[in-house]
């Protein structure tokens, strides 16, 4: 080797060392990509809401956990210079955890100096080189529910019926449920471009409304082009760029009720909930005691729960104690879920489980409904779902319900018109009455709403707003 090029190797180590020279700092230009936020600083403290980042030709735009926000950004690529200004949000109001979350991302945009991009990776640090934010692909690891859609050739959206997932696994497959029946597919992440193979699906039968729900979501899935995440939802996009499908977390909002442990049934006088709040903290009613923690979801179906705290009362009630015991212990070792059209189970070590139904009470507010076989016959549910109103073959008729455990109802106070119809009309309609009228319960199967008077059934389908 000649002395120079050895001088030159020498220096070269030398610089590697300390970090300066014979090193390229050029970094991917970020424009036209998407992220998720990872974790917060050097201490990778996870967010507990969605937050997002997109550059877009000198814009930056996302959710930062309530708000949405905008700004302007400058870039150097060949040294990884970033730098955010302007940046405005808008004002709406949340729990506190939330509003101090979203101050802290905000504020540590304004620290941005520089930028890395590694593979999957963007890493925002401030100027002296401390780690800020740390985001990553926005989709990969995440898990969502339909809650509206956009048929082909049509433009008005429809409300999603029964429980309809897609499920972004960091390998690049695409799996889920129609409702009706799983699919799997395969995606792909460029930019804000997303592709979506032709999925392949199960194949099960349903009642017709979600076969043809069915049909319309597989189309549209071919169809997606891109996609924009705010607030917590995920607007999956045609070519032109205009929604066609909008999704929702999972878990975040939602009220359970606990309906058995290891698959036994349990029986207490006081009904076990669980809320997911979407601050990322939990709530309930244990079998004695109220109690309160946090929950984290990892990747598609990974959950665990922290810091779970209870009140103090005790039970002389043996039983109830028990069960409360047994219940906190799965509680705090649950490491994943499973979600359906009806029910909710909490997975620990393989072997114990939590499985929840919804709180019907709470799905069921201001919600309407038609008769599977004859149209003309409806069910409407008060926005508190304390009465029940609706069009019989031939009356209209009205009620109070009472909600128990694992959706077991009690009817009062019906009453309905007084009007007369043939008599093939008549005696339908007092068919239908008498199972109103005792009804037992109340749960749902495909998307249909199911009432039972514990011998016979009704099923109801979704209407459309």
């Amino acid at each position: 080797m000649k002395p120079t090029t050895a001088l030159l190797a020498a220096v070269c180590v030398l610089f590697l060392v300390f970090g300066a020279g014979c090193i390229s700092f050029s970094q991917p230009d970020p424009n036209g990509t998407i992220w998720k936020l990872e974790s917060f600083g050097q201490d990778n403290s996870a967010p507990t809401a969605p937050i997002s980042l997109s550059f877009n030709n000198g814009v930056i735009s996302g959710s930062s956990g309530i708000n949405t926000y905008a700004g302007s950004y400058t870039v150097s690529t060949s040294d990884g210079k970033l730098s955010f200004t302007g940046i405005a949000s808008t004002k709406m109001a949340g729990p506190v955890g939330l509003m101090n979350q979203e101050t802290a991302y905000l504020s540590a945009l304004g620290q941005t100096a520089s930028y890395t991009i590694s593979g999957e990776t963007l890493t925002l640090k401030d100027a002296n080189g401390n780690t800020l934010l740390t985001f990553t692909n926005p989709l990969a690891d995440t898990a969502w529910k339909l809650i509206s859609y956009t048929p082909a050739g049509k433009t008005a959206q429809l409300n999603a019926a029964g429980f309809v997932s897609i499920m972004f696994e960091p390998n690049n497959e695409l799996t889920g449920n129609t409702g009706i029946n799983t699919y799997s597919a395969t995606w792909k992440l460029n930019g804000n471009t997303l592709d979506i193979s032709q999925p392949s699906t199960s194949k099960m039968l349903g009642p017709q409304f979600m076969e043809d729900q069915e049909s319309d979501f597989i189309s549209l899935l071919g169809s997606v082009a891109g996609f924009t995440l705010s607030a917590g939802q995920l607007d999956l996009t045609d070519a032109a760029g205009v929604p066609i499908m909008s999704f929702e977390q999972i878990l975040p909002g939602t009220s359970w009720q606990l309906m058995q442990i290891n698959g036994e049934n349990i029986e207490t006088n006081i009904q076990t909930t669980l809320t997911f709040n979407e601050d990322g903290t939990i709530s309930g009613q244990a079998p004695v005691n109220r109690f309160a923690g946090q929950w984290h979801q990892h990747g598609v179906e990974g959950l665990t729960f922290s810091n779970v705290a209870a009140t103090m009362l005790i039970s002389y009630d043996s039983f109830a104690s028990n069960t409360e015991q047994q219940f906190f212990e799965i509680l705090n070792s649950v490491t994943s879920y499973t979600a359906a059209d009806n029910s909710l189970t909490l997975n620990a070590d393989g072997v114990n489980s939590l499985q929840f139904v919804p709180v019907y009470q709470d799905i069921l507010g201001g919600s309407s409904w038609y008769h599977a076989d004859n149209s003309a016959v409806t069910l409407s549910f008060s926005p508190d779902a304390s009465q029940i109103f609706g069009q019989g073959p031939v009356n209209t008729f009205s009620a109070a319900v009472t909600y128990e455990q694992y959706g077991e109802v009690s009817i009062s106070n019906f009453i309905s018109t007084r009007m007369s119809g043939t008599q093939t009309q008549m005696n339908a309609e007092q068919a239908f009455f008498n199972i109103v009228e005792d009804l037992e319960s109340v749960s749902f199967n495909d998307g249909q709403l199911v009432l039972t008077d514990g011998v016979n059934f009704l099923y109801f389908n979704p209407q459309q707003n």
